[in-house]
């Protein structure tokens, strides 16, 4: 059981319930997060700042659902592990495009690599990303903007990451009820 409750329908304009709508369409962010977010005017920021960072850009859409879902199974949030995007979808991320994410990454191209590395060091704490050495690589991949980008995703997923992961809208055990596989990644 989530510990803030959803937004009612009363209290709901029309930019509250666009944006429900197009979490509905996109699969990402969730309506359930979009629903509690949205009571307050700082998450309505957040709620579009998110539709920014994660839709709009250089980088692919797939690669920054990839690199989402490897942050949110890192730090178990049982929510985020199991939302997937259906923008992402039709852009060919699949459970077993997720589970290469999640696990040796045999099947993936060096950029992905790159930016999945590059998650896994911004997940484990400030002074893994404090590195020139850090940089050097991701300019072999990707481009000064497009590393910003990727700067501003994996920020949000960590941070945000953190607080709708104790919202508890989905437990991490429940996480591993819907998707077994997920108990192999931890």
């Amino acid at each position: 059981m989530p510990r803030l409750r959803f937004i009612e329908e009363r209290e709901l304009d029309a930019e509250k319930r666009a944006l429900i709508a197009s979490a509905e369409r996109t699969g990402a962010p969730d309506p359930r997060v979009v629903r509690i977010m949205i009571r307050s005017s700082a998450g309505l920021a957040w709620v579009k700042c998110w539709n920014s960072v994660l839709y709009e850009g250089r980088l692919p859409h797939r690669l920054k659902e990839m690199c989402r879902i490897r942050i949110s199974v890192a730090h178990r949030c049982g929510y985020c592990s199991t939302v997937r995007s259906n923008v992402a979808k039709a852009e060919g991320l699949n459970e077993a495009l997720i589970r290469e994410v999640l696990g040796k990454g045999q099947g993936l191209t060096a950029r992905e690599k790159a930016a999945l590395e590059y998650a896994d060091l911004f997940k484990s704490g400030d002074e893994a990303i404090d590195s020139d050495a850090v940089y050097e690589r991701l300019k072999q991949y990707f481009s000064e903007e497009e590393i910003v980008e990727l700067g501003m995703l994996c920020a949000q997923t960590v941070g945000v990451g953190r607080l709708v992961r104790s919202l508890n809208i989905l437990s991490w055990e429940e996480a591993c009820e819907i998707n077994p596989a997920l108990l192999e990644k931890v």
